[in-house]
């Protein structure tokens, strides 16, 4: 068995302390396939504070006149989290792979295959509490960008399915289609995107590594020798908090150096977390802002559209994952 490590945990933060809830569903808290709210209470009590709240929390304990104060507002926080699984379960119904039974919740018995993409979407937004298994997480965050590469199908006409690659430099689509050395790559991509100008020069310095930023690209390409194709081009970010930062790296000014187009592209932001308050809404509309945000959620409701989940349960690597995640375990 290998260590899930619960590492720093956000309290105050509903939808992030919810997703080590459901995770420690998964790897078995205490040898037992579901979690109480005492568990969840534990777990807040005894966890590292992450340091992006740390002031906060301590501030708040400062401010409660006795540990009875405090245990109070930490029952809050868990209430919080239960809130927002009662919004997951209603939301997403059969592709929420768990079920709430007043002050637990519990793995379904059965799987749909949504409810296992919903498990590896959970794990990818989590994976430094994986880290104890070498690799794991750059696999993981692969497998990732793979499942918004079908997803992406949900934002294109059926036609244009079979275009919709991963620029990523260690996809299949980079070694097959765009090729390896990103200097050529970025030629290629600009004809796809149906590039006014191509600057070579400038393709030349980026150099031969790296993927500029870009990891979906989704194009009706018409094939009739004149400037602009339809594209949507995407970012995928299998992080916990740092993948706001990462909203605008596919922006279309960022690669005026490379190449010219006539029409700028729209640009989504794939991220595994589900970021979302109790109500349904964004926890923060600004990371929204300039681009096409797609979560948890909407990945979910992306897929469903395009009645894609066996389109990734029928992956290879899928199982893959499932094998490797049934191998974590979890203590008090």
């Amino acid at each position: 068995m290998i260590n899930f490590n619960i590492g720093d945990v956000h309290p105050s933060v509903p939808h992030l302390f919810a997703d080590i809830a459901e995770l420690l569903v998964i790897v078995g808290y205490n040898d037992r396939g579901r979690l109480h709210k005492n568990d969840l209470l534990s777990v807040r009590q005894g966890g590292r504070i992450s340091p992006d709240v740390v002031d906060e929390e301590a501030l708040e304990d400062a401010r409660a006149p006795d540990d009875a104060s405090r245990r109070d507002r930490y029952e809050r926080q868990v209430e919080d989290v239960w809130q927002q699984l009662s919004y997951r379960a209603s939301t997403l119904g059969q592709a929420y792979p768990f079920e709430l039974h007043g002050d637990e919740v519990r793995s379904r018995a059965e799987l749909s295959n949504s409810a296992r993409v919903y498990r590896l979407l959970l794990a990818c937004s989590r994976l430094r509490s994986f880290a104890a298994s070498a690799g794991l997480a750059q696999r993981w965050a692969r497998f990732f960008t793979e499942t918004c590469k079908v997803a992406a199908r949900g934002l294109m006409p059926e036609h244009a399915s079979s275009s919709i690659r991963v620029f990523d430099a260690n996809s299949d689509d980079r070694r097959t289609f765009y090729g390896t050395d990103l200097r050529q790559a970025l030629r290629v991509l600009g004809r796809q995107l149906g590039a006014h100008s191509i600057h070579e020069e400038e393709c030349d310095k980026a150099g031969h590594a790296g993927d500029a930023g870009l990891d979906i690209v989704a194009a009706v390409e018409f094939g009739d020798g004149v400037p602009s194709s339809y594209a949507i081009v995407g970012q995928c970010g299998a992080q916990e908090t740092g993948w706001p930062k990462k909203t605008l790296e596919a922006y279309p000014v960022r690669y005026r150096s490379y190449f010219n187009v006539l029409l700028d592209w729209p640009t989504a932001m794939f991220t595994p977390v589900l970021y979302r308050d109790a109500d349904g809404k964004w926890v923060d509309t600004q990371p929204a802002s300039g681009v096409l945000l797609l979560d948890r959620v909407r990945i979910i409701s992306l897929l469903s559209m395009v009645n894609a989940f066996e389109a990734v349960t029928n992956t290879e690597w899928l199982p893959q994952f499932e094998e490797t995640l049934g191998e974590f375990t979890a203590a008090a």
